[in-house]
C-alpha cells in the first residue's frame, strides 16, 4: 500500500503539468527557457497543520485523477489508438532521444492533433477540481504543489505524509 500512496504522491503532482504537454504538440513552438526550480520547503519547514492538509488534498485528489484518465483513456481509444501506444507517443514527444524507438506515423501525428481539444477539456476540467480541493483542504496550489516535489526528494518529509496516509486510511 505504501506503493501506491507514493505513486499517489507523484502522479498527482504530475498531473498539473500534463497540459502543457498538449500546448506544446499543438503549437510546435521553439523551447521556452527552462523555468527556475523553486524554492522547496525542507521537512523543518512544513508544518502538522500543513502536512494533514496535504494528506487530505492527496485522498481528495485520487478520484480526480483516476476519472480524468479513464475519459481520456476513453476518448484515445475512440480514435482507434491503443491507451499503451498513445502513452509511447506521449513518452517520446516529451523525450526525443525516444523518438527513434517509438516511430511515430504521420497518421498517428495527425491523430493526436484531432485528439488534443478533447483531452485538453478532460484535463482542464480535472486541473480545475483539483485546484478546488486543495484550496479546500486550506492550501494554495503553489504550496501544495511545493510540498509535494519537496516530499519526492525529502524522505523524512515523505515518511510523515505517508504516515498520515496510512492513519487515515486506518
Amino acid at each position: 500500500m505504501k506503493f501506491f500512496k507514493s505513486l499517489s504522491i507523484a502522479l498527482i503532482a504530475i498531473l498539473f503539468g500534463a497540459g502543457s504537454l498538449f500546448a506544446q504538440v499543438q503549437q510546435q513552438a521553439p523551447p521556452q527557457q527552462q523555468q527556475q526550480m523553486p524554492d522547496l520547503p525542507s521537512n523543518d519547514d512544513v508544518s502538522d497543520e500543513e502536512i494533514e492538509m496535504v494528506a487530505s488534498a492527496i485522498n481528495e485528489l485520487g478520484p480526480i485523477q483516476v476519472e480524468a484518465q479513464e475519459k481520456m483513456q476513453e476518448a484515445v481509444e475512440e480514435e482507434d489508438i491503443t491507451f499503451e501506444r498513445f502513452q509511447q507517443m506521449m513518452m517520446a514527444m516529451q523525450n526525443p532521444q525516444m523518438a527513434d524507438e517509438v516511430n511515430v506515423t504521420d497518421e498517428e501525428m495527425a491523430t493526436l492533433q484531432t485528439l488534443q481539444p478533447a483531452l485538453m477539456e478532460i484535463q482542464s476540467e480535472a486541473d480545475e477540481k483539483m485546484v478546488t480541493k486543495i484550496e479546500e483542504n486550506g492550501l494554495t496550489t503553489e504550496r501544495y504543489q511545493n510540498i509535494v516535489m519537496a516530499a519526492q526528494q525529502d524522505e523524512e518529509l515523505r515518511a510523515r505524509v505517508e504516515a498520515l496516509l496510512d492513519e487515515n486510511e486506518g
